[in-house]
């Protein structure tokens, strides 16, 4: 059953939304010369190819040199025993679709597969820390997480796709170009995607089910029910958060539908909720076709117990019946998710606030892709040759669910949480770019009067010094962070470790850069944001214990831990100043007195002077 355009279409937006959406070619020709028009197309795709050959060559280049990070050792070994054994009781929290799709490329490298103690016992943690070592030792570590790495890559290749297929749908084929040029030269991306993740996973899956809402919202019916529906399994498979966006995709086919066919409406929503449930079904007895073994079964009741004793929605989600390891690792989120250190801007608090991620977005974003998407966002409701509610249902609504439910939880651990909906942002952005490319490559240089052709000439001058401004702060911010995508962040906050922290800034990227120096500087002392299985560099002591008294000499210490993890103990430490910094994510200090261990402030001290050869205290 598929209903007409017309009646959905009234049925969805007002009259004055009723122009046909801007077609493929919309913006791009229109009254644009053939010279121009060329001109700039060119330009753009090469912008854009260059794009996409950065975001791989450094992407590429960071996922083989840099350390493991803090999720990726849980994260790796979780994919790796599910393929191996298929068995998910090493899967206690998230979803499992993105760790196995890490893991598969990453069984090319023979990983070994510890099966002892912590196998048998469940023990998860106690499994990673096996996992790492047992590969270390066998030297396959780097290429097991290399080519793990690889995945994300691929996925993040993927949103640049699909934010170009959303923009070019409603402002043309330019803007898409932009807008996906935009995503691959956002620092923060790079970053976040050449780690073996979650987050990059479920912003592809974030932007699938956007695409799918638009493609219903074009065509309503049981087949774009059903394609909504697989979208939704597979957002459900890759992070549990992704049930506020499969609720909000059922209301929105029955809303669409309800004042057509009621009969319609009811099943087509049902489609959604039925495809997604059954696919989630589907995937874990896939990965899990035995079940996960009798002490996970048991640890997984305790903890949808306890979870259920939390709050009435968490009782409401698990009371849906989805698979026992389903609702485990929804239950073991629901447990662990309590009030946590943050940072941000020289503050530090414990749980949420509000303007944690949007102040986020601010310090990690280049100015070129925040204006744009901030004009943008304005503008698309100016421009009346666009199907506005279609762009508010499908790009907005995605994005503002999934922000509301980043808001509700209370972890502020970095921008990566809001990483989908600066994904479906930076769609917005076509809506300022499609324009000023418009006016920048017409013809309107010989218009038939003297006026005209003078007002043109200036519009061509205002539109290409607006695109040469924020392409320049885009490449700007990309070739500024360089091989350390993820420490970067915007002026002024600079330098980032003053304003930033987690991973905003330190998700233990450059321990294994710590370790070379640490050869050179015996003794140091270090203070590092080390994952599962991994220890401190040979031949370093433990800051964190330590008595201030007895510390002397060089210090490395991780901006996390001194700034959230651990900031009332190494208080002392930001008062003075450090002498340098390892991957703009790890500090160095020179301690050549006694230390003063009185507090110091919340925000770290800005770097020591040019020639200082010590840490110095005011």
């Amino acid at each position: 059953m598929t209903l007409t355009r017309g009646a959905p279409d009234d049925a969805l937006t007002a009259p004055a939304d009723r122009r046909p959406a801007a077609s493929p070619a919309a913006g791009v020709t229109g009254s644009v010369g053939s010279v121009g028009a060329s001109t700039v197309d060119r330009v753009v795709r090469v912008l854009l190819a260059l794009a996409v050959v950065w975001y791989l060559g450094t992407g590429l280049w960071q996922a083989a040199h840099d350390a493991p990070t803090v999720d990726e050792a849980v994260d790796v070994s979780s994919g790796v025993a599910t393929l191996v054994h298929h068995d998910l009781r090493m899967n206690p929290e998230h979803a499992p679709l993105p760790k196995v799709l890490s893991a598969l490329p990453a069984l090319l490298a023979r990983p070994v597969v510890p099966e002892g103690a912590s196998w048998q016992d469940g023990d998860w943690f106690g499994f990673t820390d096996d996992f790492v070592r047992a590969n270390r030792d066998a030297g396959r570590l780097d290429t097991v997480l290399f080519l793990a790495r690889l995945v994300p890559l691929a996925e993040g290749l993927g949103c640049a796709w699909l934010i170009h297929l959303l923009a070019r749908r409603f402002f043309g084929r330019r803007a898409a170009d932009v807008t996906a040029f935009l995503w691959c030269t956002t620092p923060v991306v790079v970053g976040l995607a050449h780690f073996a993740g979650i987050d990059v996973a479920f912003t592809l899956a974030t932007l699938v089910v956007a695409h799918a809402v638009v493609r219903f919202l074009d065509a309503p019916g049981a087949r774009a029910a059903l394609l909504l529906g697989a979208a939704c399994a597979a957002l459900l498979l890759t992070r549990h958060s992704g049930l506020g966006l499969w609720l909000f995709a059922a209301v929105v086919v029955a809303a669409v539908l309800w004042r057509v066919d009621r009969r319609a409406a009811l099943r087509c929503a049902a489609l959604v909720v039925v495809v997604a449930f059954v696919g989630v079904w589907l995937g874990v007895r896939l990965l899990a076709p035995g079940g996960s073994g009798d002490a996970f079964g048991a640890r997984a009741d305790s903890l949808v117990a306890e979870a259920g004793d939390r709050s009435i929605a968490a009782r409401a989600a698990l009371a849906l019946p989805f698979p026992a390891e389903y609702r485990a690792g929804l239950a073991y989120l629901v447990v662990t998710s309590d009030e946590r250190p943050a940072y941000l801007f020289g503050q530090a608090w414990d749980g949420s606030r509000w303007w944690f991620f949007p102040g986020s977005v601010v310090a990690k974003v280049p100015l070129g892709a925040l204006a744009a998407m901030v004009a943008g966002g304005v503008l698309a409701f100016r421009r009346r040759d666009i199907a506005r509610r279609r762009l508010v249902v499908g790009v907005l609504g995605p994005a503002a669910v999934s922000f509301a439910f980043v808001l509700a939880q209370p972890l502020n651990l970095g921008v990566r949480y809001v990483l989908p909906s600066l994904a479906l942002a930076m769609v917005l952005a076509g809506a300022v770019v499609a324009p000023l490319l418009d006016a920048f490559g017409s013809d309107r240089a010989a218009p038939a009067t003297r006026d005209r052709t003078q007002k043109g000439s200036v519009g061509r001058v205002v539109a290409a010094g607006v695109v040469a401004i924020g392409v320049a702060a885009q490449g700007a911010a990309v070739l500024g962070a360089g091989t350390h995508s993820l420490a970067w962040t915007a002026p002024p906050f600079t330098p980032a470790y003053r304003f930033v922290s987690d991973s905003n800034l330190d998700y233990g990227q450059d321990n294994d850069r710590v370790a070379t120096w640490a050869a050179q500087h015996p003794g140091a002392w270090v203070a590092l944001l080390r994952p599962r299985g991994v220890d401190n560099p040979s031949g370093t002591r433990e800051l964190r214990g330590a008595a201030p008294a007895e510390v002397t000499g060089w210090i490395a210490v991780s901006a996390t831990r001194l700034t959230v993890l651990d900031r009332d103990e190494l208080s002392w430490l930001r008062a003075y100043c450090p002498v340098g910094d390892i991957g703009g994510s790890v500090l160095l200090y020179r301690i050549d007195a006694t230390v003063d261990p009185t507090p110091g402030p919340v925000m770290p001290a800005a770097p020591c002077s040019s020639g200082d050869s010590a840490s110095t205290r005011p």
